[in-house]
């Protein structure tokens, strides 16, 4: 049964980021935005054929041996079953961002970026979905291997 959810809460954030990308491509131009709270967040088009915040930009070759070596990587980590359910599921929310990420790279030879916010006058890298669940995972996994650590929370099998 737990390979089972960890199953879907990975495919459910592949089918949710692509889902988001499929209506952004299909319903807003190019470099184009649709405002959605005036000031603070729009809706941006736009294609991002480096990393986060344009790092690495044309090198999408090096991009994804990276995200497959670090796919690989994490797959070992959940099927050695040791950790706690924070660090699974953390562990589940990166490899369905990237999932999401590494399909635009294979597919288009960049990623579909949209998600703009301007904070305070702040305007951060424009991104999507698969990368908010990409970072909100790695926090979680810091978070997980730190009660891990400290606290020796594991799953009990």
């Amino acid at each position: 049964m737990k390979s089972l959810r960890i199953l879907f809460t990975i495919v459910g954030i592949f089918l949710l980021d692509r889902l988001s990308k499929i209506l952004v491509v299909n319903f807003i131009s190019l470099n184009t935005s649709v405002s959605v709270i005036d000031g603070f967040f729009d809706l941006t088009y736009v294609k991002n054929y480096g990393a986060a915040f344009g790092m690495f930009d044309g090198m999408t070759f090096f991009i994804v041996l990276v995200s497959l070596i670090v796919f690989a990587y994490l797959i070992y980590e959940i099927r050695r079953g040791i950790h706690n359910k924070l660090i699974t599921t953390s562990i589940c929310f990166v490899i369905g961002g990237l999932l999401g990420n590494l399909f635009d790279r294979l597919v288009y030879g960049y990623v579909i970026d949209f998600l703009d916010f301007n904070v305070f006058g702040y305007d951060f890298a424009i991104f999507n979905i698969g990368d908010s669940f990409i970072v909100i995972g790695t926090i979680m996994l810091g978070i997980g291997f730190f009660l891990e650590e400290k606290y020796g929370i594991k799953d009990k099998r």
